[in-house]
């Protein structure tokens, strides 16, 4: 049952992905929602950052997850799934520090017409990065022991 201790350094990737899509989609949605209801404006800054946060951390994690997967044709399928997620996360970083700097000014970028729209490009961005690594693990066994024969 306890397993999955001799492999946690490798399988990190698929527990700590998961907290940035968490984070950036709710982020993103309480973007929509502050529209209607600007109390949600810092939880949403909130998630925001935590987001940006554990992003590059999913970032790290995946980049050592492709190992075994560097001299197969695999590695063709995983790259655009690499490629997105970390210029998604410079982007996203970016932007955080925009408006953190925008924040700290007093005039908060987060409800402008424009951020709301890079919202909502951010909620397509988190679908097809974890869509395509979702794609990854379910139709190319990607990191699944017992199925994969490059994992032990």
């Amino acid at each position: 049952m306890f397993g999955f201790i001799d492999t946690l350094f490798t399988d990190l990737h698929p527990i700590v992905v998961h907290f940035p899509i968490a984070f950036f989609t709710l982020s993103f949605l309480l973007v929509l929602v502050g529209r209607v209801w600007p109390q949600a404006h810092q939880t949403e800054w909130l998630l925001f950052v935590l987001g940006a946060m554990t992003a590059p951390v999913a970032v790290i994690t995946g980049l050592i997850a492709h190992f075994p997967y560097e001299d197969t044709e695999l590695h063709a399928l995983i790259e655009p799934h690499q490629l997105s997620a970390i210029f998604g996360t410079v982007l996203i970083i970016a932007l955080v520090v925009w408006r953190g700097l925008s924040r700290r000014r007093g005039r908060d970028i987060g409800q402008k017409g424009w951020y709301v729209a890079i919202a909502v490009l951010g909620l397509v961005w988190i679908f097809i990065v974890g869509g395509t690594g979702g794609q990854l693990v379910y139709d190319y066994a990607v990191n699944v022991r017992g199925v994969n024969p490059l994992l032990p």
